[in-house]
């Protein structure tokens, strides 16, 4: 989880394989910041993720940059 609603937008926008979603279930990494949507008592920085058929190794270096970025 991230810090707050800031940190977790700037997280997504950074990263490039992971798309974010309302739903999950295809082929590509996402995510979604559940509390945008309001109702539930989810932290603004929680950040749901599906990860996708990339190469692990890719992914996981694009979710480093994406945190390297917005920390």
């Amino acid at each position: 989880m991230l810090a707050d609603r800031r940190h977790a937008e700037a997280f997504l926008a950074a990263c490039q394989l992971v798309y974010e979603a309302t739903s999950f279930g295809g082929i590509h990494t996402t995510a979604e910041r559940r509390a945008r949507w309001g109702g539930d008592a989810i932290p603004e920085g929680f950040i749901r993720l599906s990860a996708g058929c990339e190469d692990t190794e890719d992914l996981l270096a694009d979710l480093a940059q994406a945190l390297d970025t917005t920390l």
